[in-house]
């Protein structure tokens, strides 16, 4: 059933510029099919979400240390809202303990992947998770 379907919305929940940059460029170079949208925080995400600025994205990828509200508040508000529930989220940090992964996953996060430190590493990343985010 969920090989016909395709990412083609994915919002970026990340407080670091470049990183967002670098997300969104290793992105296109993996599928430039995908629309992106990007928040800066996830106080920033739930709001655009909510307020219908952003389409329901396919994936979310969500940092994991942010001001205002970081990842895992975040995705604990995602999947306690009805609208928001069934979207795959992706954790998404330079480092985060065993237990911390754990719980993120307890909560819904349906993988959890280290930022790669190369532009091409984040590429194969990305093209890993496009491919099999129907299946997560």
């Amino acid at each position: 059933m969920f090989c016909d379907q395709k990412i083609s919305t994915l919002l970026l929940v990340d407080d670091d510029q470049d990183d967002r940059f670098l997300f969104k460029e290793a992105l296109a170079e993996a599928d430039n099919s995908v629309e992106f949208t990007e928040a800066s925080n996830g106080a920033d995400a739930l709001e655009k979400l909510m307020s219908g600025k952003v389409s329901l994205p396919d994936l979310i990828f969500l940092d994991v240390n942010m001001p205002r509200m970081n990842g895992f508040d975040c995705l604990k508000h995602l999947k306690e809202n009805i609208r928001f529930k069934d979207v795959p989220v992706v954790m998404y940090s330079t480092a985060a303990s065993d237990d911390y992964q754990r719980e993120c996953l307890n909560h819904g996060a349906k993988l959890f992947i280290e930022k790669p430190s190369d532009f091409w590493q984040l590429c194969d990343k990305l093209k890993n998770v496009l491919k099999t985010a129907f299946q997560l």
